[in-house]
């Protein structure tokens, strides 16, 4: 729902639900994961690799509740998917960019609560280690795959993308889907993080890539839309993606742009908190969850006018 400092003035509704679930520990760990969420862009006015980590350490708990356990974007190629569908849609997509089979081990960067990873294991049958900035999310994501009866074929640890204790070219395929503008909260972590993906993929070796990329700066108003729904600023979203992984010594492979097919998301996400109107303002209070509605119906304009969404196949040379 609401990512912004409001969520803790929601009339004492959310944590009044948080204490219900989790009690007194649960409603400290909000209030603290919401501080170090915010501090950073109060004091530097800029997110933080912890920032990040703190964000969705906080969202975790309501993402799943309203959206599901994918966290990105639908991929609608038909047009008429369910949500669901689309969410799944997507983890295929950019999983099939790696030619992925049984004999591989897989590094999935910023890999969620896992289950996009307990999907491709599924349909590949190849091995995944999960990488994850979120130590919230790693803990949800252990007991998911646990559940799913997958802990021999998936592992999730916590730690940043960035600077991974993990050997050289160790991996035969990394997956990468829509979690890099997450990882990187500077231009210079966009080529650390390439040079990273370059140093643990074997040679000849893929990676599946996704992510969110801009091409202009959007208005005051929708950077704060941008910042209370996707916790970005437009600028920070500038990237060519193609160029950061050629300068980093990879070759692509493919590449498709699926922005138009990923905007019915919005559609889909306004109507599960339009059909769930009065549990939300419960959880949030009225005034958050109009301001998030308006905030949420503003982010389609602010893409269709300067978003892209590039999809990669990219091989190390071997």
């Amino acid at each position: 729902m609401t990512t912004d400092r409001n969520i803790l003035a929601a009339k004492g509704g959310f944590l009044t639900q948080t204490y219900r679930e989790t009690g007194l520990i649960g409603c400290a760990r909000k209030i603290a994961q919401a501080i170090h969420m915010q501090l950073p862009m109060m004091l530097l006015g800029r997110r933080t690799n912890r920032s990040v980590g703190a964000y969705f350490d906080l969202i975790t708990d309501d993402a799943r509740m309203f959206y599901g356990d994918s966290f990105h974007f639908g991929y609608f190629p038909d047009g008429d998917e369910t949500f669901s569908a689309a969410l799944n849609n997507h983890t295929d997509l950019v999983a099939r960019m790696t030619d992925l089979d049984d004999s591989m081990h897989v590094l999935d960067i910023g890999c969620g609560i896992g289950a996009p990873a307990v999907r491709i294991a599924r349909r590949f049958g190849c091995r995944i280690t999960g990488v994850n900035i979120s130590a919230e999310q790693v803990r949800q994501g252990s007991a998911l795959i646990a559940r799913e009866g997958l802990g021999q074929r998936i592992a999730i640890h916590h730690g940043n993308a960035l600077a991974l204790d993990l050997p050289e070219a160790s991996f035969d395929a990394l997956l990468c889907i829509e979690v890099a503008g997450d990882i990187c909260v500077s231009e210079t972590q966009k080529d650390r993080l390439v040079q990273e993906m370059f140093r643990m993929l074997k040679p000849g070796g893929r990676i599946g890539f996704s992510d969110l990329a801009f091409t202009g700066i959007p208005s005051r108003a929708d950077e704060q839309a941008m910042r209370t729904i996707l916790f970005h600023r437009g600028a920070e979203l500038i990237t060519d993606w193609p160029k950061h992984f050629e300068r980093g010594g990879f070759e692509i492979v493919e590449r498709r742009d699926i922005i138009a097919e990923t905007m019915k998301t919005w559609e889909c996400m306004l109507q599960i908190y339009a059909s769930r109107a009065e549990e939300v303002e419960a959880r949030y209070g009225r005034r958050i969850a109009r301001m998030t509605m308006d905030h949420l119906r503003r982010i389609p304009d602010v893409l269709e006018r300067f978003g892209s969404f590039p999809v990669l196949a990219i091989q190390k040379p071997g």
